[in-house]
């Protein structure tokens, strides 16, 4: 019975180190390595973002150019605008927010919703950027070539010229002066990062040898 008790506490432990180590991969001040599906793809341009330090608020917003998807199917979008906003502390730790891309195609997305999602991580580097967010889909007319509501997406917003030395989210900014424009893809189903996996799979071997064991 004792033997029982402490390989349940190890396969706990072990779980939450597992659990603890997925859930950091997102962590603000670092960047999350994204790795994106290339289709389907919103390409957006001319992007201007702010961030109010006492707030923790950082909006982004600009066009929506093209959507790319099926075999390379590429449409330009007619009205396209993109928003987000989203609460991020000096950190750079995310705690909430929004995005929304609107437009049409000349194909079947006419409603002017294109995506909607919750942003639910983010992660950028001090040394350069990109801005990179992750987000749940919840609706729009291109929300099932993304997988449908529910599923992961993922935005890429670069060419932002912050000072590589240290933490934009230290102060007061906004780059939507002098044509300091961002781009960004908002694209589906980001990989997760070789450590990450690997981490799980580590995890997953020492719980099946734990179980093993329990069976003896």
């Amino acid at each position: 019975m004792k033997k029982r008790t402490t390989i349940l506490k190890l396969v706990i432990m072990l779980t939450a180190l597992v659990l603890t180590t997925l859930g950091a991969a997102p962590a603000g001040a670092t960047s999350l390595n994204l790795t994106l599906d290339p289709i389907p793809d919103i390409f957006l341009n001319n992007i201007g973002v702010t961030y109010n330090s006492v707030a923790d608020t950082f909006s982004a917003s600009g066009y929506a150019l093209t959507l790319t998807y099926g075999s390379a199917i590429t449409e330009l979008i007619t009205g396209g605008i993109f928003s987000l906003s989203a609460t991020i502390n000096d950190s750079g730790a995310l705690s909430g927010g929004t995005l929304a891309i609107g437009g049409t195609t000349s194909s079947f997305h006419t409603s002017g919703a294109l995506l909607t999602g919750n942003l639910s991580a983010f992660g950028f580097n001090t040394a350069d950027d990109p801005f990179e967010f992750l987000f749940t889909i919840t609706g729009g007319d291109a929300a099932n070539l993304y997988g449908g509501n529910g599923a992961t997406g993922g935005l890429i917003l670069s060419e932002l010229y912050f000072d590589p030395d240290a933490s934009p989210f230290q102060g007061n900014f906004s780059m939507d002066w002098q044509g300091q424009y961002g781009v960004a893809d908002v694209k589906a189903a980001p990989v997760p990062e070789p450590a990450t996996m690997t981490l799980l799979g580590i995890g997953l071997i020492g719980l099946t040898g734990l179980r093993r064991k329990m069976k003896k």
